[in-house]
């Protein structure tokens, strides 16, 4: 069985491969405590699909200005299980992936405060 160290600074505890943190630090941490997305469902709709497919369709990313194939939708404001707001195109900025996992970062550092 391969291990690791867990994950937590200054830890040397070895883990299990399949593991992030040990006994004594996992109790600690509540992975995505604050990054829950409440419309889960919704995005697994083809109303999702067709919209986000239209907002990436301008391939350039809203913030850096990146051309890309790659892009991510994002909710300019948080729809919070809000349906028509989570469909309101206007709602919605084409991204690329490194933006997107900035913007929601901080998102989350603003839930946590």
């Amino acid at each position: 069985m391969k291990a690791k160290i867990c994950k937590e600074v200054n830890c040397n505890t070895l883990i299990n491969n399949d593991k992030t943190y040990c006994d004594k630090h996992n109790k600690i941490k509540i992975p995505f405590e604050y990054a829950k997305r409440n419309n889960e469902s919704l995005y697994n709709t083809a109303q999702w699909r067709r919209l986000r497919k239209k907002i990436i369709a301008e391939g350039k990313c809203f913030k850096c200005g990146l051309e890309t194939k790659e892009l991510d939708t994002h909710h300019i404001k948080p729809p919070l299980g809000n349906e028509e707001l989570f469909f309101d195109e206007n709602n919605l900025i084409p991204v690329c992936k490194l933006c997107h996992r900035i913007i929601t970062a901080k998102e989350i550092r603003n839930r946590k405060k």
